[in-house]
């Protein structure tokens, strides 16, 4: 499946997951996952380590079809 925009991510993930993986792929076009990970984790504390990684992981597994971003 592709993802050619964001609400094909929020229909198949949902607004949860959907709304988190899609702030984070923002976030990585800008910088590098290490400085979005100080931004989201360490400085503004909007998630913990754990869910940062397992989303992370997720966006790489999905990033070859994922077309908006």
């Amino acid at each position: 499946m592709t993802f050619n925009n964001e609400e094909d991510i929020l229909r198949v993930l949902g607004w949860s997951i959907g709304s988190k993986m899609i702030y984070l792929m923002r976030k990585l076009k800008e910088s590098n996952s290490d400085d979005v990970f100080n931004q989201v984790v360490t400085e503004n504390k909007l998630m913990k380590e754990k869910s940062f990684n397992t989303y992370i992981n997720k966006i790489n597994r999905l990033k070859d079809d994922i077309r908006f971003v």
